[in-house]
């Protein structure tokens, strides 16, 4: 039996569809497509057909599927999600129940469908998760799993949901009749109220006992709940707060604690004399039905695509012109999404897509330069950069608002870029000057858990910038200088290419370690595009572990999940694998024991690569995958790391990495595979001096 087809909501995450016969919310939808007008938001249809996800609804928003003169015409239907074109149309639905939220959640602004359509069309599909991915869990349907994978690792989005009734997610998170039953019930019994106090038993030297009562109460309302207990704990000038019923309104404010409770300021109901800490208490999260959990879930959801939608375009002093034929430009982005050219279905699995690019010339009496960021799920990404003169001239571009984090560096020149590069965007950016290095410059943006490069650090004036944009988000930023590069560094060229030009996880390897790049072979595919390199110092700063290294274990799966270093005290997470994959039943673990106590060091390694000409992947069959690597101590002692008791049948020559006298081998580094479990498919060799004062 095949499949079904099910869609999910684009915003919630949850189903749309019911059982065949049921109509309902979770069957209901709108959908905000494309059209020969323009983006449309659609009317109210609904999706019956459980074994095949036709969308038809109609395109006026006023109307609904059930309307007596609407019998929904072939010529409504629209491709939705992840199928193709329909009637060369295309789009994103949404729960009927969830959009009427979202509109609750924007009031008094409304929802701007183009901006979200830009936004929805920014976000992939992951192969492993049925919907579109905001990079987030959806409040629990999507399992992320950050153990077992790298960040620019699509296929740690899965699914953790089944076709089950769930008794929360399965609640109409609109319609919640419970909520009308909790503003009709009579207010329990109050909590003892607290003791009064008297200004005169306060000492005259406090300072908020100075100011009245009602200007006490007014800070406190623009205070978290939490805030304003523990403010009560350290002044007593705050006691009176909790018995205050204007301090307990404001948590149901719309940018408080219980917004979602909207239903509380219809006009009935806002006529009525209210306990509101009572109501505050009857609404915490144990006391909820699951309709109203349910809200409070998608109503955090809400808020975050809100946060996004805020952003509006800003473009001043900027051109779209195509950039003049590639002299001296060097290039930087996320993993940039293509449509298949074979004729196959061009699903958006991953990574970022370019919609629009813009130069930005870098003026002359260059003043500051800063950056808007935006949270896109777990991760910030740059929106937009603006330059500003000495004059107070600005050059502007991208994704800006009056919410935006913003963030600025003085600079006075450019000399390039150190970035933080996530697989769907660019998330955080150092500048270079003359006579500095990108150290003395602070991050504009994140630069958490995401690899780095140093490819922009081009060591030359960069005179001109191309700004690569998303629906809301910075995805690529070429730099260009008009001399030609007069160093090994900026032409990308000399021993330390690979450091310079490649990206690097967590960071870019200090210049103190050796990469013995000649011995990588696949090093020229790392020099540009998207392909992180992930590395370990398992001998620590200058080797100061190696003295207590006691070996180190390997785990073998289809290929090296991952390789794990023993120290006999404790040394930080990092120092201390390399890899991710997990362990089980059916994976093997070789052990090799390294007196490092005693001096002993690894000295030399021999990787033995394999090319595994039937498969598809070409970059598999030109570089060669992993297929054992030996290592040999300074005592002489060694140790095959294979998942077969004998050196596996290779086709290309062993390569071998020794290292001289007052030298070590300290570390590893690689690129990793998790979708196939092959773990880490390329193997490098880091070395340093060792032993110096």
């Amino acid at each position: 039996m095949s499949r079904p087809t099910i869609c999910l909501c684009t915003l919630c995450g949850w189903f749309i569809f019911d059982l065949p016969g049921n109509v309902s919310w979770q069957n209901q939808f709108r959908g905000v497509t494309s059209s020969p007008a323009g983006v449309i938001l659609t009317g109210i249809g609904i999706q019956d057909n459980f074994g095949n996800s036709v969308f038809i609804a109609p395109t006026n928003p006023r109307r609904r599927w059930d309307d007596p003169s609407y019998d929904r015409p072939q010529e409504d239907e629209f491709g939705a999600m992840r199928q193709l074109e329909v009637n060369g149309r295309h789009g994103f639905v949404f729960h009927e129940a969830w959009w009427d939220l979202l509109q609750k959640a924007s009031h008094p602004r409304p929802v701007s469908v183009t901006r979200l359509f830009d936004i929805c069309r920014s976000l992939p599909f992951p192969l492993l998760f049925s919907g579109l991915s905001w990079g987030h869990d959806h409040g629990g349907l999507v399992d992320i799993d950050d153990e077992h994978h790298f960040p620019w690792e699509e296929d740690r989005f899965t699914d953790s949901m089944y076709l089950e009734p769930d008794p929360v997610r399965g609640e109409n998170p609109y319609e919640v009749p419970e909520v009308r039953v909790v503003l009709a019930e009579a207010p329990g019994r109050p909590p003892s109220p607290g003791p009064t106090i008297s200004v005169a038993t306060m000492p005259e030297e406090h300072g908020f006992m100075a100011l009245p009562l009602e200007l006490r109460s007014a800070i406190a309302i623009y205070l978290p709940t939490s805030d304003v207990l523990n403010l009560r704990l350290a002044s007593r000038a705050f006691w009176a707060i909790l018995d205050n019923q204007r301090f307990w309104a404001s948590r149901f404010g719309d940018v408080s604690e219980r917004p979602w409770l909207f239903e509380v300021w219809d006009e009935t109901a806002a006529k009525t004399a209210r306990d509101w800490r009572w109501l505050y208490r009857r609404t915490n999260h144990g006391s909820m039905c699951p309709g109203l959990q349910n809200r409070v879930r998608v109503w955090s959801l809400a808020q975050k695509i809100l946060e996004i939608l805020e952003l509006s375009w800003a473009e001043v002093g900027v051109t779209t012109f195509p950039k003049p034929e590639p002299q001296w430009w060097t290039h930087v982005s996320g993993s940039l999404w293509e449509p298949p050219t074979d004729g196959s279905e061009p699903l958006f699995w991953g990574g970022c897509r370019l919609f629009r690019k813009h130069r930005v010339p870098i003026p002359e009496g260059l003043s500051r330069l800063s950056v808007s960021s935006v949270r896109v799920g777990d991760a910030e990404y740059l929106a937009g950069l603006k330059l500003i003169t000495v004059a107070g001239e600005s050059h502007q571009v991208g994704y800006w608002s009056a919410t935006a984090i913003e963030r600025s560096s003085e600079v006075s020149e450019i000399r390039g870029f150190k970035l933080a590069v996530g697989f769907r965007g660019i998330q955080g950016l150092q500048c270079t000057v003359r006579g500095s290095n990108t150290g003395d410059h602070l991050w504009l943006g994140s630069t958490e858990r995401s690899p780095k490069t140093l490819r922009l650090d081009v060591d030359k004036r960069v005179t001109e910038l191309e700004v690569g944009f998303d629906g809301c988000k910075i995805v690529s930023l070429p730099v260009c200088y008009q001399s030609p590069p007069s160093s090994p560094k900026a032409a990308g060229e000399g021993k330390n290419r690979l450091r310079n030009m490649a990206m690097w996880y967590p960071d870019v390897p200090g210049p103190s370690l050796c990469l013995n790049e000649d011995s990588f072979p696949p090093r020229n595919r790392y020099l540009g595009g998207y392909s992180p390199l992930l590395w370990t110092s398992f001998g620590g700063p200058g080797g100061a572990y190696l003295r207590h290294f006691t070996g180190l274990s390997i785990i073998w799966g289809r290929g090296v999940h991952r390789i794990d270093f023993a120290h006999y005290v404790a040394v930080p997470f990092e120092h201390r694998t390399l890899g991710c994959l997990e362990s089980g039943p059916w994976t093997e673990n070789i052990d090799f024991a390294v007196d490092g106590p005693g001096g002993e060091i690894i000295e030399a390694v021999e990787v033995f690569r394999h090319n595994a000409e039937e498969t598809c992947l070409r970059l598999m069959v030109e570089e060669g995958d992993l297929a054992a690597f030996r290592v040999t101590t300074n005592r002489g002692r060694s140790c095959l790391f294979s998942k077969h008791s004998e050196l596996p049948s290779v086709s290309e020559p062993p390569l071998r990495i020794a290292v001289a006298p007052g030298k070590a081998i300290t570390g590893f580094y690689g690129s990793h595979r998790a979708y196939d479990f092959s773990g880490i498919t390329k193997l490098g060799v880091i070395s340093e001096v060792v032993g110096e004062e």
